[in-house]
């Protein structure tokens, strides 16, 4: 029977239409196509070389803590823009859960309705929480705080034919792009890179020498 239901689940997706494929993974199709453009034209038109990023164990901690009290600061920032005008019908609406699991009668139907408005409600809140962070996050990378830059060789940025350069321009708009996705994460996220660096270092170090 389970061999049965599998054999049909094949054969239904070798039917579905190729429209209904590409609506059901349309992000990775986008993504797929913006990255084969973006091969063709590096490799076309760009062939930039590398800009040789340095990282030294001893001195991540300490050029990434300034990106870290920065997003300290976004996700602190946050909280103080949205809470005053979202905190108040957010507890309006406990209050109504709270009231209706107070009720002696049978209430399922009321409670799960009035959990999926205070669940809706707590959504639409981190989806405005997050709008603002990512906005905090690029002008506070575009200002300045950004991750990538303190790695890469100070001689080659002394260089005033590469700072004036297309491949440096462009090597600045990826850096402020992930530096203030990283400062949208929060300063936990930043803490979680340190940790995966300081892990993969302490696991080379580890290795027997060949």
């Amino acid at each position: 029977m389970h061999g049965g239901n599998m054999g049909d689940h094949r054969e239904d997706v070798a039917t579905m239409p190729l429209t209904s494929i590409i609506k059901k993974n349309w992000p990775l199709f986008v993504s797929g196509a913006l990255a084969l453009v973006g091969v063709i034209v590096f490799r076309a038109r760009l062939n930039w070389g590398t800009l040789g990023l340095t990282v030294r164990l001893q001195d991540l901690s300490g050029l990434l803590a300034p990106l870290a009290f920065a997003a300290a600061v976004i996700e602190r920032a946050v909280e103080i823009l949205v809470s005053p005008w979202r905190d108040a019908e957010a507890s309006k609406l406990e209050r109504v859960v709270a009231a209706i699991k107070a009720r002696p009668a049978d209430t399922a139907a009321d409670l799960k309705a009035a959990s999926d408005a205070i669940d809706e409600y707590r959504g639409d809140t981190q989806r405005y929480a997050f709008a603002v962070s990512l906005t905090l996050s690029v002008l506070v990378s575009m200002a300045g705080v950004r991750a990538l830059g303190n790695f890469v060789d100070a001689n080659k940025l002394k260089d005033l034919a590469f700072s004036q350069s297309p491949q440096y321009l462009f090597f600045l708009c990826v850096d402020v792009a992930l530096s203030a996705a990283l400062l949208a994460g929060g300063a936990d996220g930043i803490h979680s890179v340190v940790n995966a660096v300081t892990s993969f270092f302490d696991r080379t170090a580890a290795q027997p020498q060949a």
